[in-house]
Order: C-alpha cells, then structure tokens, then sequence
C-alpha cells in the first residue's frame, strides 16, 4: 500500500510539470447500472434462449479514461495528442483487446487556418461525420444505430487522418492506413519456399455542414484485402493461401434542430465481405442480425451470409429527441435494415431487422446524469427454400445507469 501511494505522488509530480509546459489534461467518463436482456432465436422447432441480468459496463457510454494535451507553436499551430484507454467497470480489465490505449493514440498538428494531421490508432472518419446523428449517440447499447447499419465507426491502427477546418459550416475528413509488406523465405539450396505479401489497405473520408438548425453527415469507408502467402512445405507440397476482397460502406444523415423537437434521418449501404482480412481486423460487423448468421452458411466454403463478397444490405434511421424541463431529455428511433446476397449458394435468403428504442437522460449536475433505455428488435432470414424453416430473432433490452464525466 506504501508502495502504491508513492507511485500515485510521483505520478501526481509528473502530471504538474507536464501540466505546466504543454498543458496536459486527464479526464475520463465511469458508468454504471442494471441491464435486462431477453434474446431468443428460433429455427423450426428449434430455439434458444438467453435471459440475463447483470452489472451494466454501460448504459450510456463505455467507460474511459484519458490524457490530451497541447503545445503552441506560435503562428496559429499546436501539438497535439491523445492517449485513451476504455476499460470494464466491472472486471477493471482493458478493453480493445487489452490494449492499454486502445481506445485512442495519436500525436499530430493542428492550425485554425488549415486544419488537423494526425497519426496513430484513431477512429475512422465515419465516426467523426455521422455518429452524431443518432439519437442514442451510438450509444445505449441495442438502441444505438450500430445494431442495424453494422459497427462502420471503428478504429484505424498505424494511420493518418487529416480533418479540414470549419468553412461556413462545411468540414471534411480523409484517413488512410495500409500494408506495404513483402518477405521470401529460401532453403539452403537457394530455393524460395515462403512468399509473404500483404498490400492491404483501407481509406476512410467523410464530409459534414452544420448551419443554424440544420446538419448534414456524410461518409464512404473502402477496405481492400490483398494477403498472400505461398510457397512449398517440407514435405514438398506446394501452397497458396489468399486473403483478398473488397468492402464499400457509405452512410448520409441529417438532423433539423425545431428548438422543442430534434429530428433525425440517416441511410446507408454495405456492399462486400464482412470477413476479409482488412473488415475483420477493424471489427466491423453485421450488429444484431449476427445473431442469424449461423443458419445461412455454406458447407464448402463454412462462410455464412454476411462473410462473401455478394452480401449486399441498406439500413435506415428516423428519430427524434426532446427537451425534458431543463435536465431532462427524451430520445426515441426506429431503425431497419434489409439485407440480400448475391452469391449463388445464397440465392433466395432475405434478411431484414427492425427495432424500436425509447431513452431518457436526466442531467443530476453538469457532470453526472441518470439514464435510461428500452429497446425492442425483431429480426428475420427467410429462405426461398419450403425445405428450409425461416430463422427469426427477438431481442428486448431494458437498461438504467449513472454516469459521471470527469
């Protein structure tokens, strides 16, 4: 315990001296609550179903916390960066995979006349444009738009990301990160017998406007798989495994701010392989129409619906939110999906998925809030197939937290 105070003092000595030369700010957000889900699955006569209720990580908004910081350099420029790291309240480990800034590490340049250059681990520009344009803020878990558009907002490892400053309203985004990787493996007698390539790559841009009670979002992520590696064993066998595709997302949203109502809309398209090298490393996924992935699957390739590149899906959202008093606020969505794939071994499966969400926040202090959230989606492949039974899934969450910002 001595040990562990003296860690804290010396820790509490840095942040000073940080503090004082480039103005270093530590912050984060801590949620915590009760959550009820009912997801059931049906298949024919077969069904499952789980009912849970547990310790909310969140509610709201995942818990993080962070270290930001900038210096000026004269001439309208700063440095910049930003190391966050998300973690579970519940268990104290960290998410992202464990990373310790998983959620973002960047260092980069910023100038009000030019805009922003930034590099590291970030989220794409998607995230940027059009996360704000749920009423749920992407959040509230099932009621956040992720659940029917699919998880578009992710993060870009070892990437750089430019941002454009405000232009009477108008602001733009471009990131990018690739694989430039090519390796050869040789026996003692001068014959190759592993080739390495990867010239994988992925570009994300976006666009916003923003003037008086109107805001438009607009973004298009293409991710390009291009792995291979082949060769000869040792036993002499020859080998050629490839890890290629290519996956388009793009999504347009508005909002129009009525001062008692705001109203939202939003559509979006994904075309290509959920599964790829590049799509499967960013996490980016089918949301809650996952749950039915298993029940479309081909034998010989044991790839499902939303894992060649013949998957096609459109999603849309309506919603609203409301002042409540001074502290209150009320936010309600529908949103849906529906979803096809092209390739033969699928031909005649439709997918579609509609849910409904209603939320309430009410503000305690300007730092702490009380939240709560009932979702309700029901989901469906049909098969063209009489032999084959439809699958269908019901999903009802029920959730309360209090958050507080730091």
């Amino acid at each position: 315990m001595k040990k562990a105070l003296q860690c804290l003092v010396l820790l509490g000595t840095a942040t000073g001296v940080a503090h004082a030369t480039t103005s270093v700010t530590l912050y984060g957000l801590v949620e915590a609550g009760i959550r009820y889900t009912d997801i059931k699955v049906s298949h024919g006569d077969e069904w499952s179903r789980e009912r849970q209720v547990h310790l909310a990580d969140f509610n709201q908004s995942s818990n993080r916390w962070g270290l930001r910081g900038s210096e000026d350099l004269s001439n309208g420029t700063s440095v910049i960066f930003s190391l966050e790291n998300g973690f579970s309240l519940g268990t104290g480990h960290a998410r992202q995979g464990g990373r310790l800034f998983g959620r973002e590490a960047i260092m980069g340049l910023t100038g009000e006349s030019w805009g922003t250059v930034t590099v590291g681990r970030q989220s794409n520009v998607a995230d940027d444009f059009t996360g704000s344009f749920d009423p749920f803020s992407t959040g509230f878990r099932q009621a956040g738009m992720n659940t029917t558009f699919g998880d578009f907002g992710a993060y870009m490892e070892q990437s750089i990301k430019y941002q454009s400053p405000e232009m009477s309203g108008f602001k733009f985004g471009l990131s990018y990160t690739g694989s430039h990787k090519r390796s050869a493996e040789s026996s003692e007698n001068g014959a190759v017998t592993k080739e390495d390539r990867d010239m994988s790559r992925w570009v994300s841009t976006g666009a916003g406007y923003e003037r008086g009670p109107v805001s438009v979002g607009a973004s298009y992520d293409r991710f390009r798989s291009d792995a291979r590696v082949s060769g000869v064993d040792q036993a002499g066998k020859a080998f050629d495994n490839k890890n290629s595709g290519t996956t388009v997302i793009w999504n347009l949203f508005g909002a129009y701010d009525l001062g008692v109502v705001k109203l939202y809309a939003g559509y979006g398209r994904i075309h290509g392989s959920l599964a790829h090298k590049v799509v499967s490393e960013a996490d980016v996924g089918p949301g809650l129409n996952g749950e039915l992935a298993h029940y479309a699957t081909d034998p010989v390739s044991s790839r499902n619906y939303f894992q060649t590149a013949g998957f096609r899906q459109h999603a849309w959202l309506l919603g609203a939110t409301a002042p409540v008093g001074d502290a209150g606020k009320i936010m309600f969505s529908y949103q849906g999906n529906r979803s096809r794939n092209t390739d033969d071994e699928y031909q005649g499966i439709k997918g579609r998925l509609n849910v409904f969400s209603l939320g309430y926040t009410h503000q305690l202090s300007k730092r702490t809030n009380l939240n709560a959230v009932v979702s309700y989606g029901a989901g469906k492949l049909a098969f063209a197939d009489p032999e084959k039974r439809d699958a269908k899934l019901r999903s009802t969450q029920l959730g309360v937290g209090l958050r507080h910002r730091f």
